[in-house]
């Protein structure tokens, strides 16, 4: 489950169809977390993919900082 920090802001066509969803940045990568740990990956489309490909590669960057060297 994600948790918003603030809710999103929707968008309506003068229909009242809803036609867009706005996030705060932090509440897109809690999304796109939520995507990477539960979704089909070929289900996704390919902007998807993307945006789980970038934020994986950062974590992987971030977490080189803190890699412990395991030989003696």
């Amino acid at each position: 489950m994600v948790l918003m920090e603030k809710p999103p802001k929707l968008v309506y066509a003068e229909s009242g169809q809803l036609v867009e969803v706005i996030l705060s940045a932090q509440d897109y990568v809690a999304y796109l977390r939520t995507l990477a740990a539960h979704a089909d990956w070929e289900a996704l489309p390919q902007h998807l993919q993307d945006a789980l490909d970038r934020l994986l590669i950062d974590d992987v960057r971030g977490e080189k900082d803190y890699a412990v060297d395991l030989e003696l």
